[in-house]
């Protein structure tokens, strides 16, 4: 379960290292979010031209980088099919690529094993590779990828890259700076069991299209059968020997606290925000009643425009705030105003005021907008009645022929 609500994002750029990340750090959340109808686009920053050959067929493969980038694009091509079609770019490719540049290609920066068990930078990266770029570019390409894609949402590893691989830290850093200078949200990856997680994705609903994409991943890792006392376990096993387990949740923390969401309910305001609305309200109204006591008199050849109009501003306002905010407090504030407004004109009219006459017009709008004003604050609030009604239809399940939600 995710700590804080978040809203479903219609478009998100998922942005990795290499192929096959995509897949054994977010397959479940990617195929979840195309089922749930988000367009999903998954941004590669290299071919993987220096990733292992696990099987024999493919042994003969192992340092030819242009060989190697070729076998992983059809990899990569294959296992995002498998995940349910995610549009996909290159970084520095078309879509990823600041339109006035030429396009570039960037290859794997490689990495070494560490004393502590973590990846480290290679002795011989490539100078044309991801982490011998200027980081400024690779920020560009991000940005163009967001703009390309109308992206809501950035998701890409944490700060340590999941592991270390320079490669994973360099996109990281990329992603972040990019969705900071597009003003889009930035998520990172995170171990489910960290407590890290701002949210959690359910991926076991979506487990076999994962499954179906970890094998399309042969060059690299080695996927055990499907057991049959527990056919939603996956596992597979590194280059390195170390055998990974899916979780069944994806998690995710986010870059900077989602914003509180606004308050929908004059009853979801804090203090100040009720009486600053409050008071709008009795501005509003004098300016209705101001302008009412003004113009109700006009008529347009024998049609009483003024009066029609100036009534219906007074039952839209009144009947719109207590629909909208659910408020009976704002509601009497433009009443109030109404009436103050009309009676000051009066008043300053004297008795011989042409502002309001003793006809049908005159009384309309000297009694009117009282009614409608006490109409709207005896008009019953339903709310909790329907909420009521929501918590036992979510009590008794989705009805019939409804998916039921997953956050």
């Amino acid at each position: 379960m995710s700590k804080a609500t978040a809203t479903r994002p219609e478009r998100v750029l998922i942005v990795h290292a290499h192929p096959d990340d995509e897949t054994l750090s977010s397959g479940g959340t990617i195929a979840t979010l195309l089922e749930l109808g988000s367009e999903v686009t998954v941004l590669t920053a290299t071919r993987g031209e220096r990733g292992e050959m696990l099987t024999p067929e493919l042994a003969p493969l192992f340092g030819d980088a242009p060989r190697v980038a070729a076998h992983r694009e059809t990899e990569i091509a294959a296992a995002l099919a498998a995940l349910g079609g995610p549009a996909h770019l290159w970084l520095g490719g078309p879509g990823a690529r600041p339109t006035d540049l030429p396009e570039r290609r960037y290859t794997d920066s490689g990495m070494q094993w560490g004393a502590d068990g973590r990846a480290v930078a290679a002795d011989d990266a490539p100078a044309d590779s991801l982490t011998m770029a200027d980081l400024g570019e690779v920020v560009d390409d991000v940005r163009a990828a967001i703009r390309s894609t109308a992206a809501d949402a950035v998701i890409s590893y944490a700060d340590d890259g999941g592991y270390g691989h320079p490669d994973h830290v360099r996109v990281h850093h990329a992603a972040k700076y990019a969705a900071k200078a597009e003003d889009v949200p930035f998520s990172m990856i995170v171990d489910p069991g960290s407590g890290e997680a701002d949210l959690t994705v359910d991926v076991l609903p979506v487990r076999a299209k994962v499954r179906a994409a970890v094998e399309q991943y042969r060059s690299q890792v080695t996927v055990d059968p499907v057991d049959p006392a527990d056919p939603l376990a996956l596992s597979w096993v590194m280059p390195h020997g170390a055998r990974h387990q899916a979780p069944a949740t994806e998690a995710f923390r986010h870059d900077a606290p989602p914003s509180a969401p606004a308050p929908e309910t004059y009853a979801e305001m804090t203090p100040a925000g009720k009486a600053t609305a409050v008071v709008v309200s009795l501005v509003v109204g004098l300016l209705a009643g101001g302008l009412g006591t003004i113009t109700h008199q006009q008529t347009l050849g024998a049609f009483p425009i003024g009066i029609v109009l100036t009534t219906l501003i007074v039952v839209g306002l009144t009947v719109g705030v207590r629909l909208l905010y659910r408020s009976r407090a704002m509601v009497a504030a433009i009443g109030i105003g109404v009436i103050v407004a009309t009676q000051v004109l009066v008043s300053v009219g004297g008795q011989s005021s042409p502002l309001v006459l003793a006809n049908t017009a005159g009384y309309v709008w000297t009694f009117g907008p009282a009614i409608v004003a006490m109409l709207a604050l005896a008009w019953p609030d339903l709310s909790g009645a329907r909420a009521a009604a929501d918590a036992r239809v979510d009590a008794d399940g989705p009805r019939s022929g409804t998916p039921a939600a997953r956050e």
